[in-house]
């Protein structure tokens, strides 16, 4: 005889775990997504829409993740339109940023009635009210942090229970991030776009009365002294009675093998939330977690009481040891390694925020394939899928709060500021992934000064070493001296060759949080540049080439690999082309686009440059790879003109020809950038039939081959 527990939603029933009835006693927490649900939607404020018995026949049917600026739902799509009509009335807002709501509804079965049962939303952006069956829940101040609701009060067992969730992404100088001035241009508006809705994950979990609220697992490793792990595991006693629980925690090497388990007792009073600390010290033989070898541990945690179990809980963590200082190289588990990093926005082609975890995940996959070590999320916190994929890939996160353009003198604003802190610590704490917390980016330039400014940075850096003391807080790109000495490692950002100065000006001493150039896919020319001159920031077309983007690229990326001995590392900006609804971006070639992605906005079509960091940084016996570089004279009839043709190549050599394997042009090895390393190229080559074929070879052996046919 078997006994199911079941969690209806109102598209699924699924059994979720069996009971034999002659086993012993167990309870299992279940988790379950209710993203796929029948979601009613509307982008406008309603009376009353908080109501059961509220009519949303009319109202937009959606799935989550759900965004209502970006096009997920194939409607609301206005983020190309600029937050304001600048052109003709300043006034008029373009991009909804304003209230809208959410409903849906979900069944619990009845024997789970004596249980615990909690809401998760993992983002909503950027306040979030919650009702169940007409009850206010609760409320979330901040756009990418997760957050939980226990509703148990709230629900009846059996039947359906309707759930309505208010949405607002209003500019609002009590939360980060927030624009002194959204109608004007940087610094008193920033360069992306706050997309509003419900835009990651949604769970319903059923637990026992007394649940394990989180595990914090702290790895301590290197110097002298022996690895040691610590474990405080925070339990929670919902029910009104006193007991004594027992935890059980097992770790688990990479290998799969328990290397120990530890029980200790505890009581815990009604309503009182405890932590149990754990260590242990004898844990064999190490493995490191690195980009080159990303090894998790896993922690197994087991809560008793009264002779049944009735909790676990997993969670991941891996050993590693850095240390990150400018002026010096970054040292992970004791070896050199150059941060060879890239930033990343959320913002994806026809969905705005509201990629799916899959989609996160390929992100991902294309950043490590390009070659890059290190991710900075700009310029808020990731999704879980995405933190979770680069610690199984093997990349390095910088994480940071949303707190970008101005900084408010509202108290409120540092506490809003604090609660995002708090969560992000929380929540992405245990990802040997994360080196560095960020408490701000370009936040000090408007709303209040210098005075303002140190206060909020101070009370954050602080709060950061107090809930986290074994990684590094950085800000980026900030204006006062005074505000760069707040943090352990201070991140400029150098945009010579495009917003100012020339290219030449690379010289980086400490980690560079960003740089690069705008580059338009369809823009192409011959210009040879100088990469000593100032070409004023996109003055002219050719500044917005492919051709233009590369070599700022190619010199900056040299120049580093260059200083490898002597700085930490830099980070390209960025990924992906995203979304900037700014004043001053309507003239882009593609209008309110930041084009400076390796790639598009459809995180596909990839930009010469995406394989010119192929090449740097993908080493030919893991990954070869070859890519000859259209230009100009690759979508024109063929003339008699003499050309230039470049390759991208990881390759000892790369042997071009007119022809496939008739009419060599020659072989070559790289030959430009400051260490004529980062590109091969063949000059005055006249073209006598519309094939240029290339074959690279490692090793003595072909290895990669490409194929370029003119039009």
């Amino acid at each position: 005889m078997t006994r199911k527990l079941i969690l209806f939603s109102s598209l699924m029933v699924v059994c979720l775990a069996f009971l034999s009835f002659n086993q012993k006693p167990k309870t299992e927490r279940i988790k379950e997504t209710i993203n796929k649900n029948e979601w009613k939607f509307i982008r406008s404020d309603v009376k009353n829409a908080q109501k059961v018995k509220f009519n949303d026949t009319e109202w937009t049917s959606v799935t989550i993740p759900h965004d209502f600026n970006g096009g997920s739902d194939g409607v609301h799509n206005d983020v190309f339109n600029g937050r304001f009509d600048f052109k003709n009335d300043p006034d008029k807002m373009t991009m909804y940023k304003g209230p809208a709501w959410y409903r849906t509804t979900f069944s619990i079965d009845e024997k789970h009635e004596n249980k615990r049962v909690f809401i998760e939303f993992e983002a909503v952006s950027l306040v979030a009210d919650v009702w169940v069956n007409g009850k206010n829940v609760g409320q979330h101040k901040g756009g990418y942090t997760s957050f939980e609701f226990d509703v148990t009060d709230f629900i009846k067992s059996g039947s359906a229970n309707t759930l309505a969730v208010r949405v607002d992404n209003s500019n609002d100088k009590t939360i980060a991030p927030w624009m002194a001035d959204e109608k004007n241009s940087f610094p008193y508006s920033f360069d992306y776009a706050i997309y509003g809705g419900i835009y990651r994950d949604v769970w319903v979990t059923i637990t026992d009365e007394i649940k394990i609220e989180k595990v914090r697992n702290t790895p301590v490793v290197g110097g002298q002294a022996p690895a040691v792990l610590t474990m405080d595991t925070y339990v929670k006693n919902y029910s009104k009675q006193e007991k004594e629980v027992t935890l059980q925690s097992t770790i688990i090497d990479p290998n799969g093998k328990e290397i120990a388990t530890l029980k200790r007792k505890k009581i815990v009073a009604p309503n009182e939330t405890i932590k149990i600390q754990q260590s242990e010290s004898s844990l064999g033989e190490l493995f490191f977690w690195s980009p080159d070898s990303p090894k998790t541990y896993r922690v197994i945690s087991t809560l008793s009481y009264d002779g049944q179990e009735v909790d676990q809980y997993e969670s991941k963590f891996g050993f590693r040891y850095f240390s990150l200082a400018n002026n010096q190289p970054f040292m992970l588990n004791g070896k050199k390694t150059l941060i060879k990093g890239i930033n990343r926005h959320q913002d994806m082609e026809g969905l705005g925020y509201a990629l799916s975890n899959e989609q996160h995940v390929m992100d991902v996959k294309l950043i490590k394939d390009a070659g890059f070590n290190f991710v900075r999320h700009a310029h808020y916190p990731s999704d879980q899928a995405f933190a979770n994929a680069c610690r199984d890939m093997g990349i390095m996160l910088w994480l940071e709060i949303p707190l970008t353009g101005s900084t408010s003198d509202d108290p409120a604003f540092l506490e809003n500021c604090k609660s995002q802190l708090t969560e992000m610590i929380d929540q992405h704490y245990n990802n040997p992934a994360v080196i560095i917390w960020g408490i701000g980016n370009e936040s000090d330039r408007s709303g209040g000064g210098e005075d303002v400014s140190n206060k909020v940075f101070g009370e954050l850096a602080k709060l950061s070493r107090k809930l986290d003391p074994n990684r590094t807080v950085t800000g980026c790109n900030y204006k006062f001296k005074s505000n760069q000495d707040l943090v352990d490692t201070y991140a400029p950002q150098h945009w010579g060759g495009w917003y100012s100065q020339t290219i030449s000006t690379y010289n980086p001493k400490e980690i560079i949080g960003e740089y690069g150039a705008d580059i338009d896919l369809n823009i192409r020319t011959n210009e040879i540049f100088d990469i000593t001159k100032n070409y004023s920031a996109g003055g002219k077309p050719e500044m917005w080439s492919q051709e233009y983007g590369a070599l700022l690229h190619e010199y900056k990326t040299s120049m580093g690999l260059a200083k490898a001995d002597s700085f930490p590392g830099h980070f390209a900006w960025v990924a992906f082309d995203f979304a900037s609804p700014r004043l001053g971006r309507g003239t882009n070639p593609i209008p309110y686009m930041n084009q400076k992605g390796l790639l598009a906005h459809d995180h596909k079509t990839k930009k010469d440059v995406y394989y010119f960091y192929q090449s740097m940084y993908r080493k030919a016996s893991e990954l070869p790879m070859l890519y000859i570089v259209p230009s100009t004279w690759s979508q024109n009839k063929l003339t008699e003109v003499p050309v230039s043709i470049w390759a991208y190549s990881n390759c000892d050599s790369v042997l071009l020809y007119n022809d496939y394997k008739e009419m060599p042009i020659g072989a070559r090895s790289k030959n430009a950038g400051p260490r004529s390393d980062t590109r091969f190229q063949w000059d005055n080559v006249k073209l006598k039939n519309n094939v240029v074929y290339a074959e690279g070879w490692f090793n003595n052996e072909i290895v990669a081959r490409d194929t370029l046919l003119i039009k």
